[in-house]
């Protein structure tokens, strides 16, 4: 099966479903990666700063971890909070789904409070309309007025080390943001884990699925 995750900042992806792609990709799956921003950030207020060539060297060590393979598109990436619905940008997804046959897509939840990841949720749902499986994983904590629906649960228990080790490539983020910053999410797996009886699992919620 081939699958195609799209983050909107390099960092996303491994967040929200790291241990599902070195699961799949262990299973003999092909699992590609997009990223919509070039997660260039400067947020003088919480001393948070990380360039564009920062953001994709820690990408390509942290995707190499799990097996992800990073492509780009044809298209130009902007600023981190600049991206906005394109149908140009949405068009060049669609092709590279129909061009590497793409059965599987895990993409940003659709209600997230950040810009950014709400954007890239609707172009890559849009530009997925005729696949049969999509998935959406959270990436932050920031939590809307509406409730993240993760009933889709996969089990990451032989493959949280690979998660770590790929979220510790990003070392500047954790230099911004400190290292409870990965912690938090590998808290987060371990509850999920613990709610369907195992030690570690990732959630998403399902935009919609074939049961084969």
């Amino acid at each position: 099966m081939n699958v195609l995750a799209v983050g909107a900042h390099h960092d996303d992806i491994e967040i929200g479903c790291a241990g599902t792609i070195a699961k799949l990709k262990k299973h003999g799956n092909r699992v590609y990666g997009i990223i919509l921003t070039n997660s260039e950030t400067h947020f003088g207020a919480m001393n948070i700063h990380r360039t564009a060539v920062e953001a994709e060297r820690e990408a390509i060590k942290a995707s190499a971890e799990i097996g992800l393979e990073l492509c780009e598109m044809n298209y130009p990436k902007v600023d981190n909070g600049m991206l906005v619905y394109d149908i140009n940008l949405m068009r060049e997804i669609e092709k590279f789904i129909f061009d590497n046959d793409i059965e599987l897509i895990l993409t940003h939840w659709r209600y997230d409070m950040n810009t950014d990841h709400e954007t890239a949720s609707k172009i890559s749902i849009v530009a997925a309309r005729h696949v049969h499986n999509i998935f959406m994983y959270q990436s932050n904590w920031y939590q809307p007025d509406r409730a993240f629906n993760g009933i889709a649960f996969s089990d990451i228990s032989d493959f949280m080390e690979q998660k770590k080790q790929s979220l510790n490539q990003y070392k500047i983020e954790i230099q911004n943001r400190g290292k409870d910053w990965i912690n938090s999410f590998i808290d987060r797996n371990r509850s999920y884990g613990f709610s369907i009886g195992v030690k570690y699992a990732e959630v998403f919620e399902a935009v919609r699925y074939i049961i084969r």
